[in-house]
C-alpha cells in the first residue's frame, strides 16, 4: 500500500472481470444414443427438451432409457451435446429406395447416390414425406365435348379454330391441361379443334378451368394454391431473356407420422429458380437445389425432375441462354425405404462417444452413460467408454448408473441384498478415477410420450443436480443432501439402500440414492470413482479443480506467444490471483498460492520457449460425517468444569 504523510486518497484497482464462474446454462453434458431422427455421427448442441424433440424426435420403447436420461438432465437447466449412433440397418427414405446419409457432410460427399430426393435424416419418419415440385405448369384445363380420335401426348402442340395454340401438359379423358403459347389469350368455351374427334369429327370446348387453382396434389386435399401463388419468371431470368425459371418446392406429411396430422404441409420453399446462378433481389442465391440442400429441414435434393414439356435444361447457368425452361407442371415424389435401427452394439456406441474425444473440437463438462443395454456385459462396455472418455479428456466428469437387471429382476423381485451385491459387482470392474461418479439407482417416473411409467437410470439426474448446484451456488459445492440433492420427477426407487447397505456402497465408490420419509428421493453421497483416499475422491473438489483449471487454461492462451518476461508473468499471476481470490471468497478454497516468477521461469526454461506457473490450492471439503455428543451433568456442576472453558 502506498504510504501517505498527509490526508489523501489512494485509488486501487482490482481486476475481477475474469472471475465469472461457469453457470448452469453453460454446463454441457455429452450423450450418445440411437434416435428416431437427426444427424448421425456428428455432435449436435441441444439447449431444451423441446429442441431435443425437434431435432431427434420423441422416444419409443426401444430408445426410451437413453432419451429420458438426456431429457431429465435438461430439466435441471444444463445443455447437451448429442451424437446419434450409427447402427447396421439405419436408412434415410429416398425417391426410389433407402440410403444412409449421416449428415450434411456425408451428403456433400455423395452418400445419397442417384436419389432425386432424400429425407434429411435417417429413420422411418421419412416414409411419411412426399416432395412436391411445381412450376408455371399449364394455363388451363380445357374440356371437349368428345374424345380425341388419336389422343395427344405430353408436349404435343394443339391448335384451336380461333388460331390460339398450346402444348399438352397432361390429358385425362376429354380434358387436356394446356400450356398456351400466348398465356394472355385464354381459350373460351365454344372454341374447337377441326377433325380431332371420333371419325375425324370436330371437337368443341365445353368448359375451361384455371389449372393452377384447380389442381389437387394426389389425394391429400391440398391444392397447388396452398403452396403459394403460381410460379412464373423471376426478374433475374427476365433480365437475361429467359422465362419460366421459377419453381416452388414443398414437403407434405401424408400419413401424419411426422406432424401428428395427415396431409400437413411441413415446409414450403417458394420462388426458387431452375438456373444455377440465379439470385434474388437482395443478392441471395435462389437456385432451387442449393436452397434445398442448405436450408431445408426435411430433405436433400440430388437430381432434377424430368420435364414434361421440353425447354432449357434445369441446372444450367444463365450465361448464353435464351428461351423457356422445361416445365414439369406438378411433380410428386413419395419417399420410401427409410429404416429405424435402435439396436446399437457396444462397438457402435463406443464409436459414437469417440466424437467427443477431441477437447478442442467439443467443449463438455459431463459425460452421461445414459440407459443400460440389454446385456450387463454390454452395459459395462458402455459405462467403461463413458468413464474412459472423461479420464482421457481430463476436463469433464462421467456419470454412470448400474445395469438395470442388477436391481429390477425379469423373473421376479430381487431382494435388497441381491440388489446391493449386484450393484457393487457391476462397478467393481470399472476403472478407478476421479473423473467419474457412480450412483446406486433407478427411479420410477412417468413417460408422457408413451403414457406409461418406466424405470430410469439416475445418471442424468445426478449430473443435473451438479448443474442446479452450480446455478444456485457454485461448482465447488456438493450436489448431495436434502438441501441440494433432491431428484426430480421420481415416484419411487427400484432399490432404496438402508444404512448398512449405504455403508457398503460408499466404501465401493457408489453414491447411494435414498428415499427418506417426508424428504423425498435424495442423492446421499458425493464420492468420485477414485478408489484411493484423496482430496479428489469428492465431487466438489474434482469440480473445483476442473473449474480453476479451465480458467487457468484460458488465461494461459492469452499469454501464448507473448514475451516471457516479468511483465507477462506478473500479468498472468495477477489475473489468476484475482480469480482464485473470488473462488476463496465464495468458499471454494481455504488458501492458495500462485508461483510464476523467475524462481520457476529460469533462464534455461525461457531459452526453451517455455512458461511455467505453479498453483497450490487448499480445497474446502464437504461434510460427510457428523458427530453430535450430548452430555448430562448434575445441577451444581459448572460447564467450565466439564469442557475446560
Amino acid at each position: 500500500m502506498a504510504s501517505q504523510v498527509s490526508p489523501g486518497i489512494v485509488l486501487k484497482e482490482r481486476d475481477i472481470s475474469n472471475v465469472v464462474v461457469t453457470g448452469a446454462l453453460q454446463i454441457t453434458a455429452a450423450i450418445a444414443s440411437s434416435f428416431a431422427k437427426g444427424p448421425v455421427g456428428e455432435v449436435v448442441n441441444i439447449n431444451t427438451q423441446k429442441e431435443l424433440v425437434s431435432v431427434f424426435g420423441t422416444p419409443v420403447d426401444a430408445n426410451a432409457d437413453d432419451w429420458h436420461v438426456a431429457s431429465e438432465f435438461l430439466s435441471y437447466g444444463g445443455r447437451l451435446a448429442v451424437v446419434r449412433a450409427t447402427s447396421a440397418s439405419l436408412k434415410n427414405a429416398g425417391s426410389t429406395q433407402g440410403v444412409l446419409v449421416k449428415s450434411d457432410a456425408d451428403w456433400e460427399a455423395g452418400a445419397g447416390g442417384l436419389e432425386a430426393f432424400v429425407a434429411r435424416t435417417a429413420g422411418t419418419w421419412g416414409n411419411s414425406a412426399t416432395v412436391v415440385v411445381v412450376d408455371r405448369g399449364a394455363d388451363q384445363y380445357v374440356t371437349f365435348d368428345a374424345a380425341f380420335a388419336t389422343p395427344p401426348v405430353a408436349g404435343d402442340l394443339i391448335t384451336f379454330d380461333s388460331g390460339k395454340s398450346g402444348k399438352v401438359l397432361s390429358i385425362s379423358g376429354n380434358t387436356v391441361a394446356v400450356v398456351l403459347d400466348d398465356p394472355t389469350s385464354l381459350i373460351a368455351a365454344g372454341d374447337g379443334i377441326a377433325g380431332a374427334g371420333a371419325a375425324a369429327a370436330d371437337l368443341t370446348v365445353t368448359a375451361v378451368q384455371n389449372w393452377y387453382l384447380n389442381t389437387q396434389i394426389g389425394s391429400t386435399g391440398i391444392s397447388l394454391a396452398n403452396i403459394g401463388p403460381r410460379p412464373g419468371t423471376s426478374q433475374f431470368a427476365a433480365d437475361r431473356g429467359i422465362s419460366y425459371d421459377e419453381v416452388h418446392v414443398a414437403v407434405i406429411d401424408t400419413t401424419g407420422e411426422i406432424s401428428g396430422t395427415a396431409n400437413t404441409i411441413l415446409e414450403r420453399l417458394t420462388y426458387l429458380s431452375k438456373l444455377s446462378d440465379a439470385t434474388g433481389a437482395q443478392g441471395e442465391k435462389t437456385y432451387y437445389k442449393d436452397v434445398i440442400n442448405e436450408q431445408s429441414s426435411q430433405i436433400y435434393n440430388g437430381g432434377h425432375p424430368s420435364a414434361v414439356i421440353a425447354g432449357l435444361v434445369w441446372g444450367q447457368a444463365s450465361t448464353g441462354l435464351s428461351g423457356a425452361l422445361g416445365l414439369v407442371g406438378l411433380h410428386t415424389d413419395a419417399l420410401t425405404g427409410g429404416v429405424d435401427d435402435y439396436d446399437y452394439t457396444g462397438a457402435e456406441i463406443s464409436d459414437a462417444y469417440d466424437q467427443f474425444a477431441d477437447t478442442e473440437a467439443t467443449e463438455i463438462d459431463f459425460v452421461l452413460m445414459g440407459g443400460p443395454m440389454a446385456l450387463e456385459s454390454d452395459t459395462k462396455i458402455k459405462a467403461n467408454k463413458a468413464v474412459a472418455l472423461a479420464a482421457a479428456r481430463k476436463d469433464c466428469v462421467a456419470f454412470v448408473s448400474p445395469h438395470k437387471g442388477n436391481q429390477i429382476g425379469t423373473s421376479g423381485a430381487l431382494t435388497s441384498t441381491q440388489q446391493r451385491d449386484n450393484t457393487i459387482a457391476f462397478f467393481s470392474t470399472i476403472t478407478s478415477t476421479s473423473y467419474a461418479v457412480f450412483d446406486s439407482g433407478y427411479k420410477y417416473f412417468y413417460d408422457r410420450f408413451t403414457d406409461k411409467y418406466r424405470w430410469l437410470a439416475c445418471n442424468g439426474d445426478v449430473a443435473g443436480l451438479c448443474v442446479s448446484t452450480s446455478a444456485a451456488l457454485d461448482d465447488w459445492y456438493s450436489p448431495a443432501g436434502v438441501n441440494r440433492g433432491s431428484l426430480r420427477n421420481a415416484v419411487k426407487l427400484a432399490y432404496n439402500p438402508n444404512k448398512a447397505d449405504r455403508d457398503e456402497l460408499y466404501q465401493n465408490r457408489i453414491n447411494p440414492i435414498v428415499s427418506f420419509p417426508g424428504q423425498g428421493i435424495t442423492l446421499f453421497g458425493d464420492k468420485t470413482a477414485l478408489a484411493s483416499p484423496s482430496a479428489f475422491d469428492r465431487i466438489n473438489v474434482r469440480r473445483l479443480f476442473l473449474n480453476v483449471e479451465k480458467r487457468a487454461g484460458e488465461l494461459a492462451k492469452q499469454v501464448l506467444f507473448d514475451q516471457n518476461d516479468e511483465t507477462t508473468r506478473a500479468s498472468f499471476s495477477s489475473a489468476l490471483n484475482s480469480y482464485l481470490n473470488e473462488v476463496q471468497s465464495r468458499r471454494g478454497l481455504t488458501d492458495f498460492l500462485v508461483v510464476c516468477d523467475e524462481s520457476n521461469n529460469t533462464t534455461d526454461v525461457i531459452d526453451r520457449n517455455e512458461f511455467v506457473a505453479e498453483i497450490y490450492i487448499k480445497p474446502t471439503r464437504s461434510i460427510n460425517f457428523i458427530t453430535i455428543t450430548f452430555t448430562a451433568t448434575k445441577t451444581g456442576v459448572s460447564f467450565s468444569e466439564v469442557v475446560g472453558r
